[in-house]
């Protein structure tokens, strides 16, 4: 079996930092070469459902080397190996987000071809075109994560390593066809031959044609074919007309009644078609040895881009189980404190869910600390407290597998240096071992291999034994890892653990509750209260008859009555507590409602006024254009008469229309709001301070290209190019006057960018709408729309409507290097 191992990679930090990094090994789980503590490991790895995550995670490769690394994928214990792993994923998503899946695949033979051409062995043409398929898959892997090089480095440097072997893939897809056979151009002399063979075939059928039209052919042939005897041609001749047919007979029917019999006509034709078809089969050999040699030449290159696009492929896996469990990345602390620091949480994870779970599943919130690091969980059978045991467990596995978390935002994890977990009935007929003592010695061998970095899970801790004894063992324990600082969560029924933990430093109590109605599990669980076993309630709700009943309800002790209903009291109080919560956020969301609509309100008031505004401007600037030509005309008048007699009644009333236009002027100035003036290219120059209408920011005019009506602006960091109308120079002040201007502060953007990814048609639609009305308003002369390549239904929908609107001029793909068909570019009208 060929094994895949990625950890030789140099940029997996596994293979040299931590002896139990992220491998792909295939030994069995238990195997006798372990250590005590692998062991441990590798139970809680089965304990805790390890197996059906890998499962799922090796479901989604493609590539089928990868997904060897996916069933063989174990969790680090290294914080730099975690990090790379979770840096891997988060890239890997990025990149299926970008371009919306990559699909590397090649048929699982090709390596077995690869190693038998190492070997000196002669593959056939099917088998070069795997491996040629190989070599595509790879290919096309180099170039995708090299076009993503800005999303994803990391990956983009994994696949820069994949050797170039486009020569022999080239000479693969030369020389053979698309069903593995040798075509005729693979070389001259295959042609030639070929055409020789094509040649004397067709004169040997044709002669044998000509003897089956005959009168004697169709007098001595049982069927008027040509058939095939031992790679020679012959007729099938009646057996009592053998004697009309001279040649060699190579067959009889298995009655007799037929002969296959080669006419001595066409022996010897027969013969040069025959030496002619063995030249050919050499030279065909002899192609498909030399292609054999050059695959096994580069067998170890070969191999060597397998395994970088097994690894990729496995990280995509592990991209695509992180985006349908809705995963994200927890923040990860570099190392744990102990009860004495207690200045911050060992863990905390925030809405999470257990991945194997289905259907409606209920969230749980649970941390470790601050100032104490033991949890023990206690409530009724079914309530939920194995699952959120083992859910915190899962998650630290997967986190340091490089997997993301069903959890929500603010979770964090440290990296633990072990998980040990003891969970359910072990117990062993065969090696005479109880349940109890099954419990006892994972307990044991627990405790002398974990350490304050480490996590430990112990399910239903002092049970399968007396209450009594079993319950100070639990308490023992407990207290003895939370003296030592190690973060543990602990499942029990024991009320008087849950009392101990209550009273003891280092360690805290969470719970899980049925309804007080229906009796059934919520599933929910509450951090600081311990809980209660329902045992009596559900007795009775089952059926228990009631004197039995009342008679168990005067056996249990006093204090656990009182504890019991100091419980039941705080339940209530807490369930209060959330009703008027749960009413408090009501009223703030209503709240926030109502501010929106508000705001929207405003918003439209403000566009109406801005109209209005617009309005009067466009009124007071027409009635002063008016203004303005009765003033020139008036003062025509009274330059044309200047140097003649005193004025006559037409110049007196010119000078009366110039005193009353001077007065309506200087009125409509009062009236008129202020206008920004437009830009004039004669009157900007380089290094003025604009003002850029529809950004609301000023930048510094850095170049005029002459014939354009646009200038170069620079806005802080940015340098855009904008129309002229959008211009107006600014007032300089004493902070700007004098500032350098900036003229290489990065590329020139001439157009915006409306990014549709992920976003549904519907919405999509409008969002482009929006985009083109805002991107004509503002003056852009161009625009990008960014939709991805996916499925390709965005971007038809995109460019279908591009095509019939009325402020759009022409649309293109963006450049190759700026996203290719994944971004559409739009000239506006």
């Amino acid at each position: 079996m060929e094994l895949y191992n990625i950890t030789a990679h140099p940029l997996n930090l596994s293979a040299r930092r931590h002896r139990r990094a992220f491998s792909t090994t295939t030994e069995p789980l238990g195997a006798e070469s372990a250590s005590p503590r692998e062991t441990l490991e590798t139970r809680a790895l089965e304990a805790l459902d390890f197996t059906a995550v890998r499962e799922r995670v090796a479901a989604r490769t493609i590539f089928g080397p990868a997904r060897g690394l996916a069933m063989a994928m174990r969790p680090s214990y290294d914080a730099e190996v975690v990090a790379q792993l979770q840096r891997e994923t988060a890239e890997g998503r990025r990149v299926l987000q970008e371009v919306g899946d990559a699909a590397f695949s090649a048929p699982d033979t090709a390596l077995a071809a690869v190693t038998r051409a190492a070997l000196e062995g002669v593959l056939t043409g099917q088998e070069l075109l795997f491996v040629a398929e190989m070599l595509e898959a790879q290919r096309r892997a180099a170039l995708l994560f090299a076009s993503q090089r800005a999303a994803a480095p990391t990956l983009a440097a994994i696949a820069a390593v994949i050797p170039d072997l486009r020569e022999i893939r080239t000479r693969i897809g030369k020389c053979i066809g698309l069903r593995g056979e040798v075509v005729d151009h693979a070389t001259p002399t295959l042609a030639a031959v070929r055409q020789q063979v094509r040649d004397a075939y067709q004169r040997v059928t044709d002669a044998l044609t000509r003897f089956i039209q005959s009168e004697r052919g169709r007098q001595a042939l049982q069927d008027q074919v040509i058939s095939m005897r031992g790679d020679r041609f012959v007729l099938q001749v009646k057996s009592e007309m053998r004697h009309r047919v001279p040649g060699i007979v190579h067959d009889a029917s298995n009655t007799g009644a037929t002969v296959y019999v080669e006419p001595f006509a066409t022996v010897e034709m027969g013969n040069q078609w025959r030496e002619l078809a063995l030249e050919e089969e050499r030279e065909t050999t002899r192609v498909l040895r030399e292609l054999s040699a050059l695959v096994g030449d580069a067998a170890a290159e070969i191999r060597q881009g397998t395994e970088i696009l097994a690894r990729l492929d496995f990280i995509l896996a592990r991209a695509r189980y992180g985006a349908d469990v809705r995963g994200a990345v927890p923040i990860t602390s570099q190392a744990l404190v102990g009860v004495a620091d207690g200045k911050r949480e060992l863990l905390r994870l925030v809405n999470a869910r257990h991945p194997l779970l289905t259907g409606r599943v209920v969230p749980i919130t649970i941390q470790l600390g601050p100032g104490w690091c033991v949890l023990v969980v206690t409530g009724p059978n079914t309530g939920g407290k194995t699952v959120a045991m083992k859910t915190v467990g899962l998650l630290a596995l997967m986190h340091q597998s490089g997997l993301q978390l069903p959890a929500g935002d603010g979770s964090a994890l440290p990296v633990f240096d072990g998980v040990y977990a003891d969970v359910g009935d072990q117990q062993s007929i065969q090696q005479s071992v109880s349940t109890f003592s099954s419990h006892m010695r994972n307990a044991i061998e627990t405790l002398a291999a974990a350490t304050p970095s480490s996590l430990v899970l112990l399910d239903e801790l002092g049970t399968s034994t007396d209450p009594e004894e079993g319950s100070a063992l639990a308490r023992a324990i407990l207290g003895h890892l939370a003296e030592r600082g190690v973060p543990t969560i602990a499942t029990t029924h024991h009320s008087n653990v849950a009392a101990f933990a209550e009273v003891t430093p280092g360690m805290a109590n969470a719970s899980v509750d049925l309804d007080p109605d229906t009796l059934r599990p919520n599933y929910r669980l509450t951090m600081g209260l311990p809980g209660r076993s329902y045992a009596l309630k559900v007795a009775a709700r089952l059926g228990l008859p009631g004197d039995i009943l009342k008679r168990a309800e005067s056996l249990v002790e006093s204090q656990a009555v009182r504890f019991e209903d100091l419980l039941t009291e705080l339940q209530r109080e807490r369930g209060q507590l959330q009703a008027k919560m749960q009413a408090a956020d009501e009223a703030r969301s209503a709240a926030d409602a109502r501010d929106q609509e508000l705001q929207a309100k405003l918003d439209e008031l403000d566009h109406q006024r801005e109209e209005l505004l617009a309005a009067m401007r466009r009124e007071v600037l027409a009635e002063y254009e008016g203004v303005r030509k009765r003033l020139r005309r008036a003062e025509a008048a009274l330059s044309w008469t200047s140097a003649s007699a005193p004025p006559s009644e037409d110049v007196a009333q010119a000078s009366q229309e110039l005193t009353v236009a001077h007065q309506e002027i200087q009125t409509v100035q009062k009236a008129a709001p202020p206008v920004a003036a437009p830009a004039d290219v004669s009157k900007l120059a380089a290094g003025d301070l604009v003002d850029v209408r529809g950004l609301g920011v000023q930048g510094r005019v850095v170049a005029l290209p002459e014939g354009t009506g646009e200038a170069e602006v620079a806005i802080g960091n940015v340098r855009m190019r904008l129309r002229l109308g959008r211009l107006s120079k600014a007032h300089e002040n004493a902070e700007t006057q004098g500032v350098a201007v900036g003229v290489s502060l990065g590329p020139i953007l001439s157009s915006a960018d409306l990014d549709l990814r992920g976003v549904r048609a519907e919405e999509a639609a409008v969002r482009l709408e929006e985009f083109l009305d805002k991107a004509v308003r503002d003056g852009l002369s161009a625009g990008r729309v960014i939709h991805g390549r996916g499925t390709g239904a965005l971007r038809q929908l995109v460019r279908e409507r591009l095509k019939h609107h009325p402020l759009v001029q022409s649309h293109h793909p963006e450049e190759p290097e700026r996203g290719g068909d994944g971004v559409t570019v739009v000239e506006l009208a």
